[in-house]
């Protein structure tokens, strides 16, 4: 083990600033030893630049030599900071606010260590080149013994359609047939472009074969990753592993497909999830595990108060590694109860806690009411009975910005994902975009500049649903106009959407068949005819309704609650849409500064835009998002083909959404006006634009209407979607009707 503690630290040679430090340090633990943690004022050391540190101070000493474990490299301005709060004892690497770019953060935690008190966090021993897997068996018991079912509950999840499962023996080294509720340990990966033995069809009766895949066979080549995951789990006392590349045949398409669809339920089934968060493939290893050595630094700094040993904040996962940046690893990590995450240190993170290795830091989850998907893991047991959208779109969200290696795996990687969310969507899904809600669905924008995916094998992208652009997409419009939840304080909908077209799907515009997309949620808000288990309740300003499953969640309007989860999707290859819709042609206008006032919170990088929409007389009718970040891009003058395809209505008072229209182009209240008095501004008069701090005036039940509409481009007899607006519905005076192919 490494040794961490210095038994000389009263010998040390300090300078004024570090004994002053180390007199503070004192002074915090007899807090802390006290009971009056509470009552600590932070502190603050600034201890120069790393010229500025003495050259004969062991503790400036020691914090120079630190600087390789922070993430920023060494500047002549940047600054030392020790701060002392009430629960951390920091060290910053300080960064002046206009040199940070995309830096997360620039700072590490210095850990006591030994202890200093009930209530401090101190580092422990660990050894640099190997892992203790002991630890690994003091988690899971740690785990099981005081988080119960949260963590490891009795009923497994079905796999609708598999009768059994492929897992690897590691006690007779082979890939054996198991019935799913066998106990395994699931890895997850990133597989990249390493060349490694595959489950096939022509050599699955050899990979059955005891002693095929064992770490001296010289049949197959096992990747290091894969080999040392398999010494894990004998090590530890587990016999059966599942690997997705060994453990699903890769060339039977029709099983292939089964298990994609089940790929959320055999990581939420796992015992728990090994996760190889390091390393751009298969070839990396785990590092600290069998024949894989690791080198971690340990960066100490020694004061007479106590040594302190630097720790880089881990809660989670880390957002740096190339594994959390893979669109298949999101699942894996979702909905997987528990993971042990190889990412040069080991940590443990289940649905209700986290261990580390290196420290006894044990962060308790239990009865946390957060709901960021992303720091949380077990999802399939806290997914919403009800078709939610607000967490569906922060799902897609999510997924949409990580990186694929192949485009065409886009509706492969998210197929375990929508088969946890099928049975909570009434209809299931068309390609990601849920049936129910379709016209909603319809209202994701571009976040920043989407770059579009390129159709392959037998399946089209289309332009019309997210999975065919990869990057940062904006789907608040989603929770927003949903109007399902009840919100007491806010009883009355902000914004009601309407349907005005028939979506119909197809496989191509050439063959007939059409599958009718079912887009009922208005029928359901219409009729508001309560199924059994629903009950109405009324006040004097709105009506709504609960459920017996969910009695403390209200909603505006009945609907089915989870529906039987084998209820099919539509087939993936019905990429194309047909509809019948109004089409006018406008004209793109100037740039609207709504989005960009968002950039002093969200940092630097660059938004897209929004321009406005004109009118043959010149006048500011509405407004676009562009896939554009550059507004020296902007085609202001283009003309522009504009359908319809929703209606809405939106109240501009202050409400639960009304972030939204801060920001937004409706922001601004002549324009409301400009709708209520059958008004409206030309582009560059004064009044435009001239409100947008005024618009709280509006009174709570004003409102205005508006169409939904899409900007398409024509090829080849198809239309595609180019950007997606808002048009104040007075101004739309064309009602020709066309038929739409929509690729």
């Amino acid at each position: 083990m490494a040794e961490i503690s210095t038994p000389s630290e009263q010998r040390l040679n300090l300078c004024n600033g570090c004994k002053e430090v180390d007199a503070a340090l004192d002074l915090y633990y007899e807090h802390h030893r006290n009971g009056a943690s509470d009552d600590w004022q932070k502190l603050k050391y600034t201890l120069g630049t790393l010229d500025e540190l003495s050259h004969t101070c062991a503790c400036c000493l020691d914090i120079a030599a630190s600087l390789p474990a922070f993430n920023h490299a060494y500047s002549p301005v940047n600054k030392f900071r020790l701060v002392i709060d009430d629960t951390d004892i920091m060290l910053k690497y300080k960064v002046p606010r206009n040199m940070r770019g995309d830096l997360e953060t620039d700072y590490l935690f210095l850990l006591p260590t030994e202890p200093k008190s009930e209530t401090l966090e101190h580092a422990t021993p660990f050894d640099p080149a190997y892992f203790d897997l002991k630890l690994v068996r003091r988690w899971v018991e740690r785990c099981e013994t005081l988080h119960g079912e949260a963590c490891c509950p009795a009923k497994k999840v079905p796999l609708p359609g598999l009768d059994s499962i492929l897992l690897i023996d590691v006690v007779d080294w082979c890939v054996v047939s198991a019935p799913p509720e066998a106990r395994y340990v699931a890895l997850s990966y990133c597989w990249g472009q390493t060349a490694a033995v595959r489950a096939l069809k022509h050599n699955i009766s050899v990979l059955k074969t005891p002693g095929a895949i064992s770490p001296c066979t010289t049949s197959f080549k096992i990747p290091p990753t894969i080999a040392d995951a398999m010494t894990f789990t004998t090590e530890i006392g587990e016999r059966y592993l599942w690997v997705d590349s060994l453990c699903i045949i890769q060339d039977d398409y029709n099983t292939k497909q089964l298990h994609l669809d089940n790929m959320a339920f055999i990581y939420a089934n796992s015992y728990f999830t090994l996760v190889a968060a390091e390393g751009p493939n298969a070839d990396h290893g785990l590092r600290g595990v069998g024949e894989s050595k690791r080198d971690l630094p340990i960066h100490k700094i020694r004061l007479p108060s106590g040594s302190l040993v630097l720790n880089k904040p881990r809660a989670g996962f880390r957002l740096d590694s190339i594994w959390n940046s893979r669109g298949w690893t999101l699942q894996e990590s979702l909905f997987s109860r528990r993971l042990i995450l190889f990412d040069g240190f080991v940590s443990w993170v289940c649905c209700e806690g986290e261990w580390s290795e290196d420290t006894d830091r044990e962060l308790d989850l239990q009865g946390s009411s957060s709901f960021l998907l992303t720091d949380r893991v077990g999802l399939y047991g806290r997914l919403p009975l009800w078709p939610d959208l607000r967490v569906w779109g922060s799902l897609v969200s999510q997924f949409n910005k990580r990186d694929l290696t192949f485009d065409k795996d886009v509706i492969d990687a998210f197929a375990g994902i929508e088969t946890a969310g099928r049975p909570s969507f009434p209809g299931g899904f068309l390609l990601g975009m849920p049936q129910f809600f379709f016209d909603i669905a319809m209202l994701w924008q571009p976040e920043r500049r989407l770059i579009r995916r390129i159709n392959g094998g037998s399946n089209h992208l289309p332009s019309w649903s997210w999975v065919g652009w990869k990057g940062e997409i904006e789907t608040q419009l989603w929770g927003a106009s949903s109007d399902l939840p009840y919100n007491e304080r806010y009883p009355l909908p902000e914004i009601i959407i309407e349907p005005l077209v028939q979506w119909k799907a197809l496989e191509s515009p050439e063959y007939p068949e059409q599958h009718a997309i079912p887009n009922s949620y208005a029928a359901h808000r219409s009729k508001a005819v309560p199924y059994a288990g629903w009950t109405e309740h009324q006040n004097n300003r709105a009506t709504h309704y609960t459920h017996d499953k969910v009695p403390d969640q209200y909603f505006r309007y009945p609907v089915p609650l989870l529906e039987d989860s084998h209820t099919p999707s539509p087939a993936k290859h019905l990429c194309f849409l047909s509809l019948t819709a109004m089409r006018s042609c406008f004209k793109i206008g100037g740039i609207l500064e709504d989005r960009f006032a968002e950039k002093g919170r969200f940092g630097p990088d660059p938004f897209t835009f929004n321009v406005s929409i004109l009118d043959a007389a010149n006048r500011a009718v509405g407004a676009l998002r562009l896939n554009l970040e550059d507004v020296n891009e902007a085609p202001i003058g283009e003309e522009c083909e504009l359908i319809t395809i929703s209606a809405g209505t939106a109240r501009i008072g202050e409400g639960q959404h009304s972030y939204l229209w801060k920001r937004d182009e409706w922001a601004l209240k002549q324009w409301h006006n400009a709708v209520s008095q059958g008004i409206l501004i030309e582009e560059g008069s004064e009044e435009e634009g001239s409100g947008g701090g005024e618009w709280e005036d509006a009174k709570e039940d004003e409102t205005y209407n508006f169409f939904n509409v899409f900007w398409i481009e024509r090829s080849g007899g198809t239309c595609y979607r180019k950007a997606l607006g808002r048009i104040i519905k007075g101004a739309w005076v064309c009602n020709e009707l066309t038929d739409i192919v929509l690729g």
